[in-house]
C-alpha cells in the first residue's frame, strides 16, 4: 500500500529574539568583509533550509538540532528557502542586528497529511478463512489430588504437675494421636478439708451474715482436683498444641478458734476448668508447658513430661 504527503500550509516563522546570556558570538566572533564581528542567528528548524540576506551570509555552521549562520551588523531581513516547502522572502527583523550579539529564529515546520494511494482493483486478491473441525475433542486429563500421607498412631502417657504459689497437684496425661489425636487430664493434689457445715466467709474472714469476723486459727485446708479431656495437634515438626476443658474443684477452709471450720468463698471455685498449652517431642520423650484454669479464677502453671508409645 503506498502513500504520498499533502502538506496543509507552509512553514512559518515560531518566534525571533535576542539571547543576552548566549556569548557565542562573542568568544567565537566572526567578521566581514569590512573585518567587523558579526552577529550570530542561531536558527532552530530542519537543517535542509536555505538562508541568504541582502548583506550576504559570512558564515553557516550546522549544529546539533540548530544552524548557525553569521550575517554582517545592521542586518534587517532575511530570506528561507526550502527545497519541498516553499520560500519565505524577506522576513523584517524587529530591529538592525548587532555585531557580537546572539540571537534565536524559531521555524515552525508544516503539517503533513498522509494521502492514501488506492491501487487498481484487478490487482486485489481476497482471500477468506478457512475453517478445520478437529475430528474429535481432546479431553482435559482428570487433576490429580496429591493426599498427605497417613501418620503412624501412637499413645501418650505424661506425668505431670500444676502449680499455684505454692500449692502443687500432681496429674496423669493419657493420649492417642496420629498428625490429631485426644487426650485425658486427671490432675489433684491429693487432699481433703474438714466439713464446714455449709458455713461460708469471704476473703477478710467475715462470715456471711456477721459483721464481725471471728478469731481464727492459721490452720488452713485446701483440696483441688479436676477432669479435663481435648484435643492434640501437631503443627510443625515435633511441635504440638492441646487444648482441653472438663469440671474443676478448688476448696479452701479456715478453721477458727472455736473449732469451727468455714469455706473461703473468695478463694474457692468450682465449675468449668479449661487448658492450652504446647508439646515438645524429642524422639520419644515428650515435654509440655501449659495453663489451667477453674472459672477464670484460679489459674495454675502445668508442665510434664511423658513418652511416647
Amino acid at each position: 500500500m503506498a502513500f504520498s504527503h499533502l502538506y496543509a500550509q507552509q512553514f512559518s516563522v515560531q518566534r525571533f529574539r535576542q539571547l543576552p546570556n548566549d556569548i557565542s558570538a562573542y568568544i567565537q566572533p566572526e567578521k566581514d568583509l569590512n573585518d567587523e564581528a558579526c552577529a550570530l542567528i542561531k536558527i532552530v528548524g530542519n537543517l535542509d533550509f536555505v538562508f541568504s540576506t541582502p548583506l550576504g551570509i559570512v558564515k553557516r555552521k550546522n549544529d546539533v538540532g540548530e544552524t548557525w549562520i553569521y550575517v554582517p551588523r545592521g542586518t534587517v531581513q532575511i530570506t528561507i528557502k526550502h527545497p519541498q516547502w516553499g520560500v519565505l522572502r524577506d522576513y523584517r527583523f524587529p530591529s538592525p542586528l548587532e555585531s557580537r550579539l546572539t540571537y534565536e529564529l524559531v521555524l515552525n515546520s508544516p503539517i503533513t497529511m498522509p494521502r492514501r494511494k488506492i491501487p487498481p482493483m484487478e490487482n486485489n486478491i481476497v482471500e477468506f478463512p478457512r475453517i478445520y473441525r478437529l475430528p474429535t475433542q481432546l479431553t482435559e486429563p482428570p487433576k490429580l489430588r496429591l493426599k498427605r500421607p497417613k501418620e503412624d498412631a501412637c499413645y501418650l502417657i505424661m506425668l505431670d504437675a500444676s502449680i499455684h504459689q505454692k500449692e502443687v497437684a500432681g496429674g496423669i496425661r493419657l493420649g492417642w494421636m496420629r498428625r490429631h489425636g485426644i487426650y485425658l487430664h486427671v490432675l489433684s493434689n491429693f487432699r481433703t478439708v474438714a466439713d464446714t457445715n455449709g458455713m461460708e466467709c469471704d476473703k477478710n474472714g467475715i462470715p456471711k451474715g456477721d459483721d464481725i469476723p471471728p478469731y481464727y486459727t492459721e490452720k488452713t485446708e485446701n483440696s483441688h482436683y479436676a477432669l479435663l479431656a481435648g484435643g492434640l495437634h501437631r503443627v510443625a515438626g515435633n511441635f504440638y498444641i492441646y487444648e482441653g476443658v472438663g469440671y474443676g474443684v478448688r476448696t479452701v477452709v479456715w478453721e477458727t478458734n472455736e473449732g469451727n471450720y468455714l469455706r473461703n468463698a473468695d478463694y474457692s471455685s468450682k465449675g468449668i476448668a479449661a487448658e492450652l498449652g504446647a508439646m515438645l517431642r524429642l524422639q520419644r520423650f515428650v515435654f509440655s508447658a501449659g495453663a489451667i484454669t477453674t472459672e477464670g479464677n484460679y489459674w495454675e502453671l502445668n508442665i510434664g513430661i511423658g513418652i511416647r508409645l
